[in-house]
């Protein structure tokens, strides 16, 4: 009873600490893959005790089980995990060495069952040996301490390598000291090995050091990753960014809501409630932002968007904003990054103001804003190829030359945009006014192949000799000459439906310039 109670004393009733270390790593942050591993560490070595301090004291007649169902498999979970953690402390370094865990973890089980099947389970555990032999198989003995040794050696090369190649000061410091921590387990446990098998020690007492070694070694090993902080802070580390970015930066939650905002950001939305923030975005494709938080949350892995931000002191902003989800988090948090680019959208808008600008010159007449001869050549040539039944009118004004001598050039320009406010107002949707030279003009008008195009024309035309010039007081009449082309009955090319209407147009001059507008083909 003695033995039993000093049992519980030193073994069992410490072995819950183990249970406290694995729910404090997992408290710290659950979602975090190194603190996961370490609290099953934790959970294998409280296990394997319990198992030891029963086996021990209180069911011994069931040593055998317990120690090749129970113990056996917590041991090589034990080795497995401090495996893992040494892989993911090395972070990018040993990230190669992620796609080999599931042989480490296979490797030993396949192992541990294939001995389960193929001997006896009285052969793999003698429960009569008690002059201080192990009581397991030789040769499953042996391959246990393999393993057990070359897990162990294979956690201490990760680590070493990790501390000799990183260049970050922190992961360095983690490595060394997780390399001390290891060494002394593993001195601690050649030592009471080396006092047991030499009679120093029963067993029952190396199990009590066992026990203690690593449990000290567990303390260590939960110190370092809370002092170190392996995975940081995530609102630790934001607040570093947020003092000096040059950006806009605002944590969301998944409804929208801001959480935090950089000292840039409080810039902008200075005299801006909290609140209401997200009402002054205007987004370029019609969304709120709490949608673009759903389709980010949805697995979308960043939305970028171009934002318009108003507000009252600073007027409108352009902003670009980019939304991602923080993972590894205690909670759903979205960082938005915003940047202005109110100076560029300027000098885009700029640029295309000038673009529109250019082309519109390309294509018009400055004088007239009527289609230029460029323009015109296009629109034949496009109606051509669409087989659009059309007719080409060009348009000679009569006694130009005497407006220009009479009332000089600057009225004669004013009668030319007379003459193309007339054209304006005398054509319909679908019609084309040009100016092709000097005084001419230039009309296409779409008909149907059928249709007396002519009378058409001269119906059109007749409007504009209604609108007499006015200068000063002084009314000039306005008066042209006009040649018509039907495609395709006149021609079936640009060139010969140009020089049927010209001699069209001058068989109306040397007709006598007929102020009516002599329509003749």
């Amino acid at each position: 009873m003695n033995e039993r109670f000093a049992d519980f004393i030193t073994i069992l009733l410490p072995t819950y600490f183990f249970f406290y270390l694995a729910i404090t790593l997992i408290h710290r942050n659950r979602k975090s893959m190194v603190n996961r591993i370490a609290a099953l560490l934790m959970l294998a070595y409280l296990f394997y005790f319990v198992g030891e301090y029963i086996k021990t004291s209180l069911l011994p007649e069931y040593q055998m089980q317990i120690v090749l169902y129970g113990n056996s498999p917590m041991l090589l979970f034990v080795i497995c995990f401090l495996v893992h953690l040494s892989i993911l402390i090395g972070g990018s370094i040993t990230e190669p060495l992620k796609r080999w865990l599931p042989i480490v973890y296979a490797a030993p089980f396949i192992l541990w069952a294939i001995f389960l099947l193929a001997k006896d389970h009285r052969e793999l555990y003698d429960a009569s040996i008690t002059d201080g032999r192990s009581p397991l198989d030789p040769l499953f003995l042996l391959l246990t301490i393999i393993f057990v040794a070359g897990y162990i050696l294979m956690s201490v090369i990760i680590l070493a390598v990790s501390w000799l190649r990183t260049h970050e000061a922190k992961l360095r410091m983690i490595a060394r000291s997780l390399l001390i921590n290891l060494f002394s387990l593993f001195a601690w446990f050649v030592v009471v090995t080396s006092l047991l098998q030499s009679g120093v020690l029963t067993a029952r007492y190396a199990m009590i050091l066992y026990f203690i070694g690593y449990l000290t070694w567990a303390v260590v090993l939960r110190h370092l990753i809370g002092k170190h902080n392996i995975m940081p802070d995530y609102r630790k580390l934001f607040h570093i960014l947020f003092k000096s970015a040059p950006t806009a930066i605002l944590l969301l939650d998944r409804s929208g809501t801001v959480k935090e905002m950089n000292p840039r950001a409080n810039q902008w939305f200075e005299g801006i409630a909290v609140a209401d923030i997200p009402s002054h975005f205007e987004f370029n494709n019609g969304l709120r932002l709490c949608e673009l938080v759903t389709r980010v949350f949805q697995g979308q892995s960043n939305v970028s968007s171009e934002i318009r931000l108003t507000h009252l002191k600073q007027g409108q902003l352009d902003l670009m904003m980019g939304l991602e989800l923080i993972d590894g988090g205690n909670e759903e948090l979205f960082v938005m990054h915003l940047t202005d680019i109110t100076s560029l959208k300027a000098t885009e808008r700029r640029l295309l103001e000038s673009e529109r600008s250019y082309k519109h010159l390309a294509h018009h007449d400055p004088l007239t804003d009527l289609y230029n001869r460029i323009a015109i050549q296009e629109q034949l040539e496009h109606r051509i190829a669409n087989r659009e039944s059309f007719a080409l009118v060009l348009i000679d004004l009569n006694n130009f030359k005497q407006v220009n001598d009479t009332y000089g050039h600057l009225v004669g320009d004013l009668y030319l945009k007379h003459i193309a406010h007339i054209l304006k107002q005398c054509t319909a949707p679908g019609d084309v006014a040009g100016r092709v030279g000097g005084d001419e003009f230039v009309l296409i008008v779409p008909c149907s192949p059928d249709s007396d195009a002519h009378e058409q024309i001269g119906r059109l035309l007749e409007k504009g000799t209604r609108y007499a010039f006015l200068h000063e007081q002084t009314e000039i009449p306005v008066s042209f000459s006009a040649g018509v082309s039907v495609y395709p009955i006149d021609a079936s090319d640009v060139t010969k439906l140009m020089k049927h209407a010209d001699e069209a147009m001058y068989a109306v001059k040397r007709a006598g310039k007929n102020e009516e507008a002599l329509i003749r083909k």
